[in-house]
């Protein structure tokens, strides 16, 4: 400022020279607010946490936009809420360590396991002021809270196991499901969720690692014979069944041609019955009808031959006395002249002689 400035502002009256001195007052502490003045960004899965510097209050911001704060008195911070993933493996490209960072497993028959393990995990969007009061800004959480317990936990409940049940994926499951819920029981209070344990390769000491791969030849073996042997004894039930419906057709088709034999006699014998039946009325009827003409008969013979016999009778009185005598000489003369009698002629004489019989009175030559 001039000289000539300064004696004018001395000049000034009291009252003016006050009033510019507050407004330049004025503008430079607008001016130091601007100078201090933030704008920061909420957005996704993320949650702004808002810290008065002089307070220590939290004031959380879980809806996405633009936050203006001021930074003298305050800070500004995002916590993403989304999932994330803790991987602690062999490989030294995996996870956040570049070494060796698998988890080793005491089994509980004493075997050595190296399990591959990966937490996926994520803050609660409710209790994201009780991790930043627990834990920390930042990634301080993953560290103290996700990493440690997990480690710990997953190391008593896989240890829980045998060495033969790590081949067993439904066992290895089951375990990292109990070891979810251990998890959450433990950190949930601290506002972090564990989504998912998920036990990846297993691993145990080269020459162990022969062993079990020899152990598991020979139970694969064994497995396939009691396979084969279960496959047998199946196609026996199998065939027994079907011989047994075979069977049971073949009885049931015998039976039923049985039934219809049986039904077929049954028609066939009531058809003899009746036709028995009707053939006995009829010879029953043509029998009477016989031995009605035969009686008949009978009677006419009977007639006939006591007509015969009378008459015989009459004849034989007739032929009885000197009458009857007559008739049969007679009757026997008729009979004798019809009679040829032949011979040859016996004599012990050598001599030939004639031999002259008569009949009748008539002399007849001898031959």
């Amino acid at each position: 400022m001039s000289e000539n400035t300064t004696v004018e502002f001395r000049q000034m009256n009291p009252k003016y020279a006050t009033m510019i001195l507050m407004g330049l007052a004025i503008v430079l502490f607008i001016a130091f607010i601007a100078a201090n003045i933030r704008i920061a960004r909420v957005a996704g899965s993320e949650i702004g946490i808002k810290i008065n510097d002089i307070s220590g209050d939290i004031d959380v911001i879980a809806e996405s936009g633009t936050v203006i704060y001021n930074g003298l008195i305050s800070s500004f911070y995002l916590m993403d809420t989304a999932d994330q993933r803790l991987e602690m493996t062999a490989d030294p490209q995996r996870g956040d360590r570049r070494q060796k960072d698998d988890l080793r497993i005491k089994t509980i028959d004493g075997s050595d396991v190296f399990v591959d393990l990966t937490i996926n995990y994520g803050v609660t969007r409710d209790k994201v002021d009780v991790v930043a009061l627990t834990s920390g800004l930042g990634d301080a959480y993953k560290l103290k809270w996700v990493r440690d317990y997990s480690r710990s936990v997953c190391r008593s409940v896989f240890g829980e196991m045998t060495t033969e049940e790590f081949y067993d994926a439904s066992i290895r499951e089951e375990k990292a499901n109990l070891a979810r819920e251990e998890l959450n029981g433990m950190l949930s209070p601290f506002g972090i969720e564990v989504r998912k344990v998920i036990p990846e390769k297993f691993r145990f000491h080269q020459e162990y690692e022969e062993k079990i791969r020899a152990k598991k030849l020979a139970d694969q073996e064994v497995e396939e014979q009691i396979s084969k042997a279960n496959a047998a004894q199946q196609d026996q039930i199998f065939r027994t069944v079907e011989a047994t419906k075979k069977k049971e057709v073949f009885v049931a088709t015998i039976h039923g041609q049985m039934q219809q034999l049986i039904v077929e006699a049954k028609a066939n014998a009531d058809k003899n019955i009746k036709e028995a039946e009707a053939y006995a009325v009829e010879t029953s009827r043509g029998g009477d009808a016989k031995f009605y003409k035969m009686e008949q008969n009978a009677e006419a013979i009977k007639a006939t031959k006591a007509a015969e016999a009378e008459a015989l009778l009459k004849l034989a009185k007739a032929m009885e006395g000197e009458g009857g005598r007559n008739i049969v000489k007679m009757e026997y003369a008729q009979r004798l002249k019809q009679m040829e009698i032949s011979g040859q002629p016996y004599t012990i004489d050598q001599q030939s002689e004639r031999l002259i019989h008569k009949i009748d009175g008539n002399k007849l030559p001898s031959n």
